[in-house]
């Protein structure tokens, strides 16, 4: 699916354990489609699924 993120949320979806890859190459004012907020940024492919961190055993 394709977005206009800006570079924080990228950062963060990346680290969450999705695919990002950046599709245009020209930075422009964009709104964000993850926190909604006016920023420079560019369109991504994101793909996968985030993954959930596992918590410790409870005894």
């Amino acid at each position: 699916m394709t977005k206009t993120l800006c570079k924080p949320c990228a950062v963060a979806l990346a680290a969450s354990g999705k695919n990002v890859k950046p599709i245009a190459h020209r930075c422009d004012k964009i709104t964000c489609s993850a926190c909604g907020r006016r920023r420079f940024g560019i369109t991504y492919e994101v793909t996968g699924r985030a993954v959930r961190k596992k918590e410790g055993t409870k005894e």
